[in-house]
Formats: structure tokens, C-alpha cells, sequence
């Protein structure tokens, strides 16, 4: 496992990609985005025209938005199955956050045993990427597994096989109902906190030690960098983006996978009507007020 494929270079492909090469490992890289993708190139990857410039790679990393991109990806006209009509293939690992139905459904699709698939969704943010420090759970056979560990160790410190193709996307969504929720709520409460008077920083001491802890508040440090780059022109790790665009996607997701096993989210649908009502503006300037009372 020495030269990859990476497939999406985006808010957090690009720092996959770069921590990959700054772990010896040769990529080909390719995103629709040339801005994106040239912070990869500058760090020595390989860019690349098409799919069938993947077929001497020992895996290709696919790293987009959908599922509608992961199967364009992998059959579409320009896809990586027709490009590869004969001859070995790598393992293909889909690390998009996407249904575990739908990553089933796809593997029905494909020639037997050409690609051999894994899903292998992380978790940690663009922050953790670049250190090297996300969480990453897999689905898919023993062997690809095994195989693929050296990927997965280089980009996170914590990694989990979950069993079967699609489980690790399962645990993905699971995990994300409760992580994207405690992302919106936490600058809320604290908000109403500052609102009363009480410290930043104590709140966060206080439910660190309490019921309310969660993974904002227990790396309050980093979060709290993450949300001042939302409050940012530039918004250099794509604060904005995760929380209004990509977080419903996937709270979406979850709600449309749970459906097909005919599983009832009362609260998760609220939380997602709740993310559709809401004013950008309106969670910026509590995060404002949030950051404001720490100086």
C-alpha cells in the first residue's frame, strides 16, 4: 500500500490527502475543483486525467460529497469500473459519508469481485485530518481490511473494523445523529450562559464534569478556533459549509436510512427542520457573542 488513488480534495479530502503524503505514501489525486486540489499537488501529488490513470494504484481513496458522485466515480462514462476492462484493480474505499443501503446496492452493481470494496467513513474534522488524528470505521471483507490498515492508520489514530460492507457507514450516521446535534446545540446553551453572566470557560469546565459533556466541549480548544474561522471571510476549515451544508446532508442521509428499515426519528426530524429555519446570521452572532466573552 504505497501509491493511492485519492478521489476529492475538498474541506476534508484535502487534509487526508496531505497527511497521506507527509506519511510516505505516492498519490494520484484528482478533484473537479483545481483550487482544491492544487494545495495537494504543491505538497508532491500527482495529478491525474481520468480514471484509467488510477490502474496501477494499490488503492483509490474516494472522498466526495454523495452518493450520486461515489456511483459517477465508480460507472460512470468516465468511471473507474469502465476504465478498467482488464487486469487487476485496487481496493476501492468510499470514505463519503453516505447510506449503508446505498453502498450495498452499489457493490450488486458491480462485476463480481471487481472492484473489492470497502466503506470506511471518518470522523474528527479538517483540524484532526491534518494531524493524523481521525476516527475511522470500516465496513467491508477481513482480507481489504487488512489489507488497507496502513491507509487507515496513517490518517487516524483510532480504527475500527465494524464487520460487513456498509457497517461502517452505519455507525457513521449513528455517530453523526449525536455529534452534529451536540455541534449546534453546544454554542446555543453556552450563548444563553454568556447571555446570564457566566464565564466561557467555566461552562465549559463545569460540563466537562457533568452530564452535558460531549465532544465540543471536551476539545473546547480546537472547537473554539473552528468557530472562529466560521466567523471569518474566508472561513479557512469550512465551518459555514459543515454546519448548514454538509451536517444536513448527512442528518438527511440518516433520516432517509432509517426510513428504508422503517425506523421512526422524531427528534432527529425536528433537529433537521430546525437546521432548515434557521438564519445563517442568526448562529453566527451567537457564536460572535460566544468568542466576545472569552476575550
Amino acid at each position: 500500500m504505497k501509491t493511492i488513488g485519492f478521489i476529492g480534495t475538498g474541506l476534508i479530502g484535502n487534509p487526508m490527502a496531505r497527511r497521506l503524503l507527509t506519511q510516505g505514501f505516492q498519490l494520484k489525486a484528482h478533484d473537479m475543483n483545481p483550487k482544491s486540489l492544487q494545495s495537494v499537488l504543491d505538497e508532491g501529488a500527482e495529478p491525474v486525467q481520468g480514471a484509467a490513470d488510477f490502474q496501477d494504484t494499490d488503492a483509490v481513496l474516494i472522498v466526495v460529497n454523495n452518493m450520486d458522485q461515489v456511483n459517477a466515480v465508480l460507472l460512470g462514462e468516465q468511471g473507474l469500473v469502465p476504465a478498467w476492462k482488464d487486469g487487476p484493480m485496487p481496493i476501492v474505499i468510499i470514505m463519503s459519508t453516505v447510506s449503508p443501503e446505498d453502498v450495498k446496492r452499489l457493490s450488486e452493481r458491480l462485476p463480481t469481485g471487481r472492484p473489492r470494496l470497502l466503506d470506511a467513513p471518518i470522523s474528527g474534522g479538517p483540524i484532526l485530518a491534518e494531524q493524523g488524528k481521525l476516527a475511522v470505521m470500516v465496513g467491508g471483507p477481513e482480507e481489504e481490511f487488512t489489507r488497507a490498515l496502513p491507509i487507515f492508520e496513517a490518517l487516524g489514530e483510532r480504527v475500527y473494523h465494524m464487520g460487513p460492507l456498509g457497517s461502517g457507514e452505519a455507525i457513521k450516521l449513528v455517530n453523526n445523529m449525536v455529534g452534529i446535534t451536540s455541534f449546534m446545540i453546544v454554542p446555543e446553551a453556552l450563548a444563553l450562559g454568556v447571555e446570564y453572566g457566566i464565564p466561557v470557560e467555566r461552562m465549559v469546565e463545569i460540563i466537562n464534569a457533568s452530564s452535558g459533556q460531549t465532544f465540543v466541549t471536551e476539545n473546547w480548544a480546537m472547537f473554539s478556533l473552528w468557530l472562529d474561522a466560521a466567523l471569518q471571510e474566508d472561513d479557512p476549515f469550512g465551518a459555514r459549509e459543515a454546519l448548514f451544508t454538509t451536517g444536513r446532508k448527512d442528518l438527511e442521509t440518516a433520516r432517509k436510512w432509517a426510513s428504508s428499515q422503517k425506523y421512526a426519528t422524531p427528534i432527529l426530524d425536528r433537529v433537521i427542520d430546525g437546521l432548515a429555519t434557521m438564519d445563517m446570521k442568526f448562529l453566527l452572532d451567537r457564536i460572535r457573542s460566544i468568542l466576545e466573552a472569552k476575550k
